[in-house]
């Protein structure tokens, strides 16, 4: 599961996803030191994991769900072909 960097008080992300922890963390690193001086924001911060949208967790429905939906459809299609 990719990890993303987040700052609650300047609402910084990740420019883009890491697929390890340690990276985002670093990011997390940068930014302080970048934005807030080295030191913590007082808001908050910190590393979350984040859906994948390759492995059908996004908007689009995953494989198995289109397999299952066209495995009813087969069906129907047989009991109403008689």
């Amino acid at each position: 599961m990719p990890y993303e960097y987040w700052c609650r008080q300047c609402e910084a992300v990740s420019p883009e996803r890491r697929g390890r922890s340690a990276d985002a963390e670093d990011e997390l690193v940068e930014h302080r030191r970048t934005a807030h001086g080295g030191l913590a924001p007082a808001a908050g911060d910190g590393v979350r994991a984040v859906h994948d949208e390759t492995r059908g967790d996004g908007c689009l429905p995953s494989g198995s769900f289109l397999f299952v939906a066209f495995l009813i459809f087969a069906v129907l299609a047989n009991c109403w072909g008689r």
